[in-house]
């Protein structure tokens, strides 16, 4: 896989990224110790992919990429990141935004916060 470096070769001046974190405190406020993320990945990656498709569209964008983590992570930990390439700023950053804006509406993906001192609550991203 090349780096967004080596895809941008000095056509593109922008390259952004987002990384999303396991924050606490959660749901009503909550002190989360773990997140479990889960997906049905055949339609989930579907989605991403089309998001990215859409998102470079529009922008006009070279490169517009979501890596989406599953599984169990600690506070702290990466859950998400966005990468885009662009040829200048002023179209990159609004493509970043609605990449992250879309990421987290369209997708189905379910998160189960398990708090310090026990207990547990599932919710849909």
């Amino acid at each position: 896989m090349k780096t967004a470096f080596e895809v941008a070769k000095g056509r593109y001046g922008a390259v952004a990224s987002y990384i999303g974190l396991v924050k606490s405190p959660g749901i009503k406020n909550r002190e989360v110790k773990e997140l479990i993320i889960e997906t049905y990945p055949q339609y989930a990656d579907k989605i991403l992919t089309q998001i990215c498709e859409d998102v470079k569209r529009k922008y006009r964008i070279r490169l517009a990429t979501i890596y989406h983590f599953e599984g169990s992570f600690h506070v702290g930990e990466i859950l998400v990141m966005v990468i885009a390439i662009s040829r200048d700023r002023k179209k990159l950053f609004p493509a970043v935004e609605e990449t992250i804006r879309r990421y987290k509406t369209e997708p189905t993906i379910w998160k189960k916060e398990i708090y310090l001192g026990g207990g547990s609550k599932w919710a849909k991203k």
